[in-house]
């Protein structure tokens, strides 16, 4: 699965191939909800080409999160179950990199197949540009 060419990509924050192949191959049958964990650049990072207007990257993702929920939802039948703010660290090491998020968001899949359709979807691939432009980090981990 070759990720789409955007002037703005960061492949930090996209799976390699092999993460890929992994999700693909491992893993239980049934539901898998995905935690994101996410920070957001303070102005989003969008192409000249895209044509956007200046806004917030937590806005750019807005329009990420509303391409894989609602514009491909018949594919990924995602259904979020949580979608707020990272507000403290009680444990573990405040004021770092790896306590330092904005958001959390939920996600539900019905099956682990379900997640890997949305991301060979043209549309959903098509909306990335929004997801490059407002992250400035994430991470992303598969759970029951």
């Amino acid at each position: 699965m070759a990720i789409p060419s955007h002037n703005n990509h960061d492949a930090s924050i996209d799976p390699t191939r092999e993460q890929v192949r992994n999700l693909r191959d491992n893993g239980r049958d049934g539901p898998v909800v995905m935690m994101n964990l996410l920070k957001f650049r303070k102005t989003a990072n969008y192409p000249p080409e895209a044509g956007m207007a200046p806004c917030s990257g937590k806005e750019a993702y807005d329009r990420y999160q509303h391409a894989f929920t609602v514009a491909v939802g018949s594919v990924s039948q995602a259904e979020v179950l949580y979608d707020g703010p990272c507000e403290q660290v009680f444990i573990g090491q405040a004021d770092t990199d790896a306590a330092d998020w904005d958001k959390l968001l939920l996600v539900r899949y019905p099956t682990r197949q379900h997640f890997l359709n949305m991301m060979a979807n043209d549309s959903y691939r098509d909306a990335l540009v929004h997801r490059y432009a407002g992250l400035e980090r994430t991470v992303l981990i598969q759970c029951g």
